[in-house]
């Protein structure tokens, strides 16, 4: 199923968001559940928000995220007795506890993102127009690979990181994201031919054939993160999976 979430126009611009510290790099990207989690499919995020910075952007596109309320559905979902077990446990109820760690989850995504282009001595707020490629695994293997393969494309250049949770140093620069040998190289080699040419139409329109495979289990998820102040929508989060070279073969 593929969703598009998109921020209704503003017709002045909104105030800076106060960004909060903090960072804790095992936290989950995704919530626990599955309203919130994405198992398989296409998630389209654009965001039409004036902002100045990235990081703004950003925390704007998914704070509705958090904002909004429970669908009665949604609180039928969970039983009573769980729901008294979280207020008794954290003060607060399930769903509730599900917005915090949406919130939680936001805010350490930009320090990621933060944190992997100061491997470049790159500033990611002072930087109008980039594309990140971020690949993770996903089916479900134990224990979990919770490594994250990172390739940037900022004003002509590009640079490629690994983020190791596990790691004395959580993020170190790479060589080989394009390397011939690797596992995965036809998957990063077309996203990354389109995303340097910022062909974000064509990524999009990948994303969009992947509902017409059924019954594909992804190995791997890739996020694009598309940021172009310039345009009329300057962030698209984009997600793709290893079998989009089923895609290119038709």
């Amino acid at each position: 199923m593929t969703k598009v979430w998109e921020s209704r126009e503003k017709s002045a611009p909104k105030a800076p968001t106060a960004r909060k510290p903090g960072r804790c790099h095992s936290f989950e990207k995704k919530t626990m559940t599955t309203k919130f989690t994405l198992i398989l499919g296409t998630i389209l995020f654009s965001s039409s928000l004036t902002a100045q910075t990235f990081s703004e952007d950003y925390f704007e596109l998914f704070k509705k995220s958090w904002e909004k309320e429970p669908t009665e559905e949604m609180k039928a979902q969970v039983p009573p007795s769980v729901d008294s077990m979280y207020r008794q446990s954290t003060g607060k109820g399930f769903w509730e506890m599900q917005a915090e760690q949406q919130k939680q989850s936001t805010l350490i995504n930009i320090e990621n993102y933060k944190s992997a282009f100061k491997l470049n001595e790159l500033d990611i707020d002072s930087v109008d127009k980039f594309v990140i490629i971020e690949e993770s695994a996903r089916g479900g293997n134990w224990p979990p690979d919770l490594t994250r393969k990172g390739f940037v494309i900022v004003d002509g250049q590009t640079f490629s990181y690994k983020f190791n949770p596990e790691a004395e140093v959580n993020y170190k620069l790479t060589t080989d994201f394009l390397a011939k040998e690797n596992t995965f190289y036809e998957c990063r080699l077309i996203i990354a031919d389109l995303a340097k040419d910022y062909d974000i139409e064509g990524i999009t329109t990948l994303a969009k054939k992947e509902m017409e495979l059924e019954g594909m289990q992804p190995k791997v998820e890739y996020e694009i993160v598309v940021y172009d102040q310039t345009a009329e929508k300057p962030l698209r989060i984009i997600y793709l999976h290893d079998f989009i070279t089923e895609i290119e073969k038709k």
